[in-house]
């Protein structure tokens, strides 16, 4: 058995969401070349399976963001400031923990 790097990850979309395919949970191995070669060699193995693991997970990433579109701007929290009193105090708490620096 070749020695392998596993990526493992769950998603925790939105109820309802589904994406082409991908499951919420999803493992990728990659193969590191093990054999009777020289440790440069091998670690240079390990970085090529590691930046394939990277692209593997960007690529399902990348779908799952497409599939939940906007639905999580709704989690964002509001901006606490409403009106131009609040702007005036959040300006004048920002230069008074500058004048503290």
């Amino acid at each position: 058995m070749s020695p392998n790097i596993t990526l493992t990850y769950e998603l925790n979309p939105p109820h309802g969401i589904t994406a082409e395919g991908l499951g919420t949970t999803k493992t990728h191995e990659l193969p590191v070349s093990a054999g009777n070669c020289s440790l440069k060699a091998y670690y240079q193995s390990v970085r090529e399976a590691i930046a394939k693991g990277k692209e593997l997970v960007g690529e399902d990433l990348t779908i799952w963001r497409d599939a939940v579109g906007n639905r999580e701007q709704s989690k964002e929290l509001k901006s606490p400031i409403k009106t131009k009193e609040d702007v005036e105090e959040y300006e004048n708490e920002e230069d008074e923990n500058e004048e503290d620096e």
